[in-house]
């Protein structure tokens, strides 16, 4: 038995993480997937492409959801009152999942980019019967269960999403994860530090005033001291930019 509570819980600790991602992914979307399909019949172009949408949208969700699972507990204070502190837990578990959005994401554009839409349906057919089974074996345990199901669901829906690059683009799963690995270790070690600025034991705004720009901090220097591909890809295209604008204007 479920009460009203829990699922109201569960139903908000999905929406700032939701809100994050979606946003970001239309915005690869909606350049990705033209530029993809003008190429479709190069298979190493859509390769690369799809590599450079990975890594760059894992760049940039991975900190973003590893600052809100650390954030948690001081955001939801500050922004829904601390009467909706229990749905701090699902938050966390929804960053989690949603942080590994972009290789679903780039594996099914460059699906469908190819006009392999016979693919895409019957993986939609195999993850819609995989979601299934994994609620039907959590949702008599609670609430929680469910939450902690949906990252199994995503695990799988994540290699089943890469299974036909392995063949179309000879781009496994694991080649994709060894990609956006330097991202996640990075984002990780940025959450827990500013993690454990909540132990200070201020009000929630100060917490927070402290833990945003630390993580920013943190996690640019991190990615400068490292060296990151996405980084590095990302500061040379602002660059490109500011020199375009400096000779516009001039």
């Amino acid at each position: 038995k479920y009460l009203p509570s829990d699922l109201a819980y569960y139903n908000q600790g999905t929406k700032i993480p939701y809100l994050f991602v979606i946003n970001i992914n239309t915005s690869i979307d909606s350049v990705l997937l033209p530029t993809m399909s003008k190429v479709q019949d190069d298979v190493k172009q859509v390769r690369n492409m799809t590599r450079m949408a990975i890594m760059l949208s894992s760049y940039l969700l991975m900190p973003i959801m590893a600052g809100l699972a650390a954030c948690g507990k001081p955001l939801v204070a500050f922004l829904l009152t601390e009467k909706w502190l229990p749905c701090v837990p699902y938050l966390r578990i929804f960053c989690v999942t949603m942080a590994f959005r972009p290789i679903h994401t780039a594996n099914l554009n460059a699906i469908k980019a190819m006009g392999r839409s016979d693919i895409f349906l019957i993986l939609d057919i195999i993850k819609n019967v995989l979601g299934i089974g994994i609620l039907l074996c959590t949702m008599w345990h609670g609430v929680m269960a469910i939450a902690y199901g949906n990252i199994i669901s995503n695990i799988c829906s994540q290699l089943v999403n890469t299974y036909p690059n392995k063949k179309l683009l000879k781009y496994a799963y694991w080649e994709q994860v060894s990609d956006i690995m330097p991202n996640f270790l990075l984002s990780t070690f940025m959450g827990g530090g500013i993690y454990l600025i909540q132990f200070l034991n201020w009000p929630s705004l100060l917490i927070l005033a402290l833990q945003i720009p630390c993580g920013i901090l943190i996690y640019l220097l991190g990615s400068y001291w490292f060296k990151l591909d996405s980084f590095t890809y990302l500061l040379g295209m602002f660059h490109s930019l500011a020199r375009s604008r400096r000779s516009t204007v001039e």
